[in-house]
């Protein structure tokens, strides 16, 4: 079991001294896959894309063994932690090793 520390009200998970919140990046396309399975709520709709309210974050601790938001997500790179490591890396959904998708996307713009 983490620590918890209250915020406000809300009991936060503590980790190696940081509040555990995740974020939604540029990367997102507001398809709404994420937002109605956060049992914290902490989704909201935001230009130009999707939020994570990083006071109601807990990422997912206590409710599921993943991040919610990051298993549904069909965006490689889009949801990302507090040091903006991607939860799904480029590759992990597409099976496609970055360095072919870094020639691909090369040749692309070469044309």
């Amino acid at each position: 079991m983490h620590p918890e520390t209250n915020c406000g009200g809300i009991f936060r998970p503590l980790i190696r001294g940081r509040f555990m919140a995740l974020q939604i990046n540029e990367l997102c396309v507001n398809c709404w896959a994420c937002e109605p399975l956060c049992p914290n709520q902490a989704i909201y709709e935001a230009q130009p894309h999707f939020r994570i309210d990083p006071m109601k974050c807990t990422e997912c601790a206590g409710d599921h063994d993943d991040p919610q938001c990051a298993a549904i997500c069909p965006i490689e790179g889009a949801i990302v932690d507090d040091f903006g490591l991607a939860l799904n890396p480029p590759g992990s959904l597409t099976g496609i090793p970055p360095e072919k998708l870094n020639q691909a996307r090369a040749e692309f713009s070469a044309h």
